[in-house]
């Protein structure tokens, strides 16, 4: 199974062309080649990036949570199946993004791949770089969530 991990940088070229980082293509391993999703962030600016099988899985998640007879959640699976698309990875690592998704995550010319696990983020680069600013935030969600938990028997 993949897991992503890690930073890295790489540039978008203006027909929207980037391609994996070697340390996110190997990682891939048995996957390059493959089509892979891009998603459109519903909570940032970014798009994430899902290896065919891992994207498999959330599909498969999301849809049977959903009642295909419920209004709002027709909607909701409409909104969801809007804001992806599959593309094929070229040998190289290559990803073709296209000119909706790069309008709606801000991304210029260079960008931040962050290793999420299933996923890779992918931002522009200043756009992440604002995001970031004060980390404090982030260290009290980590003492909160994580820290001080009572020990179970």
């Amino acid at each position: 199974m993949i897991r992503f991990s890690a930073k890295y940088f790489a540039t978008i070229d203006d027909k929207g062309r980037v391609v994996l980082p070697s340390a996110l293509k190997k990682m891939m391993a048995g996957e390059a080649e493959k089509p892979v999703a891009i998603e459109m962030d519903v909570y940032s600016n970014c798009l994430n990036i899902y290896p065919e099988e891992h994207w498999g899985e959330k599909v498969r998640e999301f849809e049977s949570r959903l009642n295909q007879f419920d209004e709002r959640d027709i909607e909701l699976l409409e909104q969801f199946y809007e804001n992806f698309t599959s593309v094929k990875m070229a040998a190289n690592g290559r990803i073709n993004i296209p000119t909706e998704f790069m309008k709606h995550s801000k991304i210029r010319k260079d960008v931040v791949m962050v290793g999420m696990g299933k996923l890779i983020r992918l931002w522009d680069a200043n756009e992440y770089e604002t995001r970031k600013g004060d980390r404090k935030p982030l260290r009290e969600m980590y003492k909160e969530k994580l820290g001080n938990k009572p020990e179970t028997e």
